[in-house]
């Protein structure tokens, strides 16, 4: 399974309803392991449904799960390695929710990481 490792620009701004050509974000394209660890630092926080300074992620992540699924697998791969508190945990659930015919079982395969954190979803 081939996952993606930068997340496009414009759909980044979509999903902050900003202007594809929007001078508000870096050029370039966002890419996912840089998502992942900032996504694992908003959901860690303890004020992660207000206004944090990373609450872009979550806005950006529920949006890659609403409408590239697949994007969203990636954002979870890449943060698996990086989550001892299985933070991920909760945001896979959702993900396998609204995405049921992604294929979770062949990304496992790709990594130890997102295994443990696919079994630990399991049992949650």
């Amino acid at each position: 399974m081939t996952l993606t490792d930068a997340i496009p620009r414009a759909v980044v701004a979509e999903a902050l309803g900003l202007p594809e050509t929007t001078d508000t974000l870096p050029p370039g394209d966002l890419p996912v392991d840089r998502l992942a660890l900032r996504y694992i630092a908003y959901l860690a926080t303890d004020e992660a449904a207000t206004g944090t300074p990373d609450a872009w992620t979550g806005a950006v992540f529920d949006h890659l799960v609403a409408f590239f699924p697949a994007d969203a697998l990636a954002v979870l791969v890449a943060g698996a390695d990086r989550d001892p508190d299985g933070v991920l945990v909760d945001p896979l659930l959702d993900l396998g929710e609204a995405a049921p015919d992604l294929d979770l079982e062949a990304a496992a395969d790709g990594s130890p990481a997102f295994a443990a954190l696919l079994a630990r979803a399991q049992t949650a």
